[in-house]
C-alpha cells in the first residue's frame, strides 16, 4: 500500500513539474517573428538590385553600382538581418556576386536579341565568360530557331529541298516577324 501512495505522489509530482515547463516553451510563431523577412539572397538576386547594376555596367557607372549595393545594405538593415548578413552584402564578395549575376543576365539579353535578329553568338561568348554554363543551352537555342528558319525555307519551296533564294525569303520573314523585339 506504501509503494501505491508513494507511486501517486511521484507521479503528481511529476505531472506538476511538467505542466510547470510547458509555460516556458517559446510560442513558435514568435520565434518565426524573429526571423528576418527576407535572405541576403534574396536581397541579392532581387530582379531590380541586378537590372539596376545591368544597366550601371553597360554605361560604365561605377557609382551607380555603390548606389545600388547601397540600396541592398539598406534593405538589409531595415529588414533587421544579422549583423553577419549586413557584414556580407557590404563586402567586396557581394558585390562581384551582384556584378556576376548581372553580366549573366547581359549575356541572356544578348542571346535573346541574337536569336531574333538572326546572328551568331560566338562573339556575345566570348564577351560573357561567367556565363560559361549558359553556353550549352543557347547553343541549342540558335539551332533550333535554325530548324525552324530551315522549315519556313521547306514551306516556301512548297516541300522541295529549298534554294538560296527561299532560304533568303525565310530569313526575310522570320526578321519581319520579330522586328519589334
Amino acid at each position: 500500500m506504501k509503494v501505491i501512495v508513494a507511486l501517486v505522489i511521484l507521479i503528481a509530482i511529476g505531472t506538476t513539474l511538467w505542466l510547470s515547463d510547458q509555460g516556458q516553451i517559446e510560442n513558435p510563431v514568435s520565434q518565426a517573428q524573429e526571423l528576418p523577412v527576407i535572405s541576403r539572397q534574396q536581397i541579392l538576386t532581387a530582379t531590380d538590385l541586378v537590372d539596376g547594376v545591368k544597366q550601371a555596367l553597360q554605361e560604365h557607372d561605377e557609382k551607380a553600382i555603390s548606389q545600388w549595393l547601397d540600396k541592398a545594405l539598406a534593405v538589409a538593415k531595415e529588414a533587421d538581418m544579422s549583423q553577419e548578413d549586413i557584414n556580407y552584402i557590404d563586402s567586396d564578395m557581394a558585390k562581384n556576386f551582384v556584378i556576376f549575376q548581372a553580366q549573366r543576365s547581359m549575356f541572356n539579353d544578348a542571346v535573346e536579341q541574337a536569336y531574333y535578329d538572326l546572328l551568331n553568338i560566338e562573339d556575345i561568348k566570348a564577351d560573357f565568360p561567367q556565363a560559361q554554363d549558359l553556353f550549352d543551352s543557347a547553343d541549342k537555342l540558335i539551332a533550333e530557331r535554325d530548324k525552324l528558319i530551315e522549315k519556313i525555307a521547306i514551306e516556301l519551296a512548297s516541300g522541295d529541298t529549298p534554294t538560296d533564294s527561299e532560304r533568303q525569303g525565310a530569313r526575310q520573314q522570320w526578321l519581319m516577324r520579330y522586328a519589334d523585339q
